[in-house]
């Protein structure tokens, strides 16, 4: 039964750390340019007519992503 907790404590944290080396890709993505924000937005039939808009919807998914990894990492300890 000990082994067993043992060993869920560690899945969790592999977990967590494969999800934050895939936020961190996904962050240098989002913040290079609004190409990958362009893409998602055009797989939901969402409008990417205005600049501002795709800059707004870019700079939330950064400020997220950011957080999540803040988030994460901490829950680590």
């Amino acid at each position: 039964m000990y082994e067993g907790n043992i060993m869920r404590k560690f899945a969790k944290r592999d977990r967590q750390e494969r999800a934050i080396e895939r936020l961190e890709k996904t962050l240098v993505m989002h913040e290079a340019n609004a190409e990958l924000t362009i893409a998602i937005m055009e797989d939901k039939k969402m409008s990417t007519g205005a600049a501002d808009k795709v800059e707004s919807i870019r700079q939330q998914k950064i400020k997220r992503a950011k957080t999540t990894i803040e988030n994460t990492k901490e829950n680590m300890k």
